[in-house]
């Protein structure tokens, strides 16, 4: 539907346009306006359409009002660098060309010139082109061109329509280029804010690891001090009650021979003189496990450590290793190495055995370590002077009372059983997990 002209809207109608020259010129300007209003109405319907639609309207509308051949509307090289489209044009019969490259050189000079001049003003070159500069905030930032049919000079009103429609088209192109560097800036928001959240889990694990080398460093502070602790307690032990007990031995045996003609006193000091020889061992025992310290075990781990078992006068001992040796933590090795140590004391001192055999397993699901002699023990004995003793307080039967704790401690299993020998079988079971073993 055509826009209604002067007749329409005035209701005047003349058969005469002769005799009113001046209606004629008044109704010839008023339709030349309603036609520049239609094409500024039409360009500002294109606005919610974006900015190529936009500019587009705005060539078309600018090559009809102006009846000119080229129109073309161009961002400078440097403005609104992320600006879309940068250059959109309208060729003879409504050919569009959207590269620079495609303008010819009549056309392409003037738009050159255009883009390149500082004005904010229109202007016509001395060609004839028609330049209208495109500004944002008191700037040009490129121009419409229009260019390439009869020189003459444009109406003023044509020149106002074409500043508002060029107005526009740098607001849409000014719009367009913000809103693509606000989505620039939050691609680099979400890049920056994953790059914050890795180096906070960075900082979070590192932190961890802070922690665990300062628990390790404590760890290994408490332990250097035990240990020296330990070689101070072997110290006074070797320097002072093994040579009280050395000098005891000494005055027994010199007196035993002064006494000779009485038999009961003679054997009561040979019986002492055993005592103090077996103080003196258990005492050298004590010293030397005192004197070792974990780190410098040599062997692989519990096996290594079992080889260094004291040695009991009387009492033959083996060792045997079953299965793949595995890494235990440093105090499940130390706990099961007192626990053999200890076995091995009361086969010696109550048992009466001449042999015993020390045997480690390494299985799957855990490690056996038992103890196994030919002495006179009794499975069931062991078993309720255990029971008796965790209900007393003097002393008695302490070491079984110390294996069944350092048990208890590790999360292992206690055992009394028949050994093949004839004598007592004293097995400990220790389930072992990967974490454990470090597998």
């Amino acid at each position: 539907m055509s826009a209604p002209g002067i007749p329409e809207l005035t209701g005047l109608r003349s058969s005469k346009p002769s005799w009113y020259a001046e209606y004629r010129q008044t109704a010839e300007s008023l339709s030349r306006a309603l036609g520049q209003l239609e094409h500024v109405a039409r360009v500002l319907s294109a606005t919610g359409q974006g900015a190529d639609a936009l500019c587009r309207a705005v060539v078309d509308a600018t090559a009809e009002q102006l009846g000119e051949p080229w129109v073309v509307l161009a961002l400078a090289e440097e403005a609104l660098p992320l600006g879309r489209p940068r250059l959109v044009g309208r060729g003879p019969a409504g050919r569009p060309v959207g590269d620079f490259a495609a303008l010819p050189g009549v056309v392409a000079r003037p738009v050159t010139a255009a883009l390149a001049a500082d004005a904010v003003e229109p202007w016509q070159t001395p060609e004839g082109a028609v330049v209208v500069p495109l500004v944002v905030d008191g700037d040009p930032v490129g121009a419409l061109v229009a260019c390439g049919g009869p020189r003459r000079t444009p109406d003023a009103s044509d020149v106002a329509i074409m500043r508002i429609v060029a107005n526009q088209s740098a607001v849409a192109l000014h719009a367009d280029h913000l809103l693509a560097r606000s989505e620039t800036l939050r691609r680099q928001t979400e890049r920056l804010y994953a790059q914050a959240q890795q180096r906070a889990r960075d900082l979070a694990e590192r932190h961890q690891q802070l922690a665990e080398a300062e628990h390790r460093l404590d760890v290994a502070a408490q332990r250097e001090a035990v240990d020296a602790e330990r070689h101070r307690i072997a110290r006074e032990l070797h320097d002072s009650v093994a040579q009280h007990v050395l000098s005891a031995g000494m005055t027994i045996e010199w007196c035993r021979p002064e006494v000779a003609h009485h038999a009961e006193v003679h054997e009561r000091l040979g019986h002492a003189k055993a005592l103090t020889r077996e103080a003196v061992e258990r005492l050298r025992g004590a010293i030397h496990a005192l004197s070792v310290h974990e780190s410098h075990v040599p062997g692989p781990g519990l096996p290594g450590l079992l080889d260094r078992l004291p040695t009991v006068p009387g009492l033959a001992v083996a060792v045997r290793v079953e299965g793949r040796p595995r890494v235990l933590p440093p105090d499940a090795e130390h706990q099961l190495f007192r626990i053999a140590s200890e076995c091995l004391s009361n086969t010696a001192r109550h048992a009466r055995a001449g042999r015993a055999v020390v045997r480690l397993g390494y299985r799957p699901d855990g490690l056996r370590l038992s103890v196994a002699d030919d002495g006179c023990g009794d499975p069931e004995t062991l078993r309720r002077a255990l029971r008796a003793a965790a209900g007393r307080d003097d002393g008695h039967h302490r070491g079984l009372l110390n294996i069944a704790s350092r048990c208890r401690e590790l999360g292992a299993t206690l055992r009394f059983t028949r050994a093949r020998l004839g004598g007592v079988r004293v097995e400990v079971r220790l389930p072992l997990t990967p974490e454990e073993t470090g597998d």
